[in-house]
């Protein structure tokens, strides 16, 4: 005869808290930063005490093989900016680390990073007055869509 006990919490293994933070992502297109989206990113970064990942997605030209062959670093005036968002970001006290990739397709680039890397938060900052407001919109639902992540700006 088998006795059942009542009033006893089943034997369940709990799963182990994930301690990791999931970084923020800030990302242009060799266009300069947006000054809004750089302080909602550092801030994201600092309160939730996780890594900002500052990216910049460089477009490779594919119509002449010669051109294709040089990868460049971008624009020297956003490497500046990224360099001074790092500074700020670090002066902060939040942990900063730039990534510069090279691509004929940035937009899924971006997405393959933005999965490689786990995201938590993903902040698409380029200046909207000089990259366009129909192509900035036109972007950003295409990531919004792809990336399995919090997404800003949220109109």
């Amino acid at each position: 005869m088998t006795t059942a006990a009542r009033d006893r919490a089943p034997d369940a293994t709990l799963a182990p808290e994930r301690t990791e933070r999931r970084p923020v992502m800030l990302v242009t297109l060799d266009i300069s930063f947006d000054e809004r989206a750089v302080e909602e990113a550092i801030a994201a970064a600092l309160e939730a005490n996780s890594e900002l990942l500052v990216c910049l997605g460089v477009t490779l030209p594919v119509g002449n093989a010669n051109a294709a062959a040089r990868r460049t670093m971008g624009n020297p005036v956003v490497r500046d900016e990224i360099a001074e968002i790092i500074r700020s970001a670090r002066a902060a006290g939040a942990r900063a680390q730039v990534i510069v990739y090279n691509s004929p397709r940035p937009i899924s680039a971006t997405v393959t990073v933005a999965k490689t890397r786990e995201v938590g938060l993903f902040v698409f900052g380029p200046n909207r007055k000089r990259y366009g407001r129909l192509r900035f919109w036109s972007h950003a639902r295409t990531l919004r869509r792809k990336v399995d992540c919090l997404f800003w700006p949220l109109d």
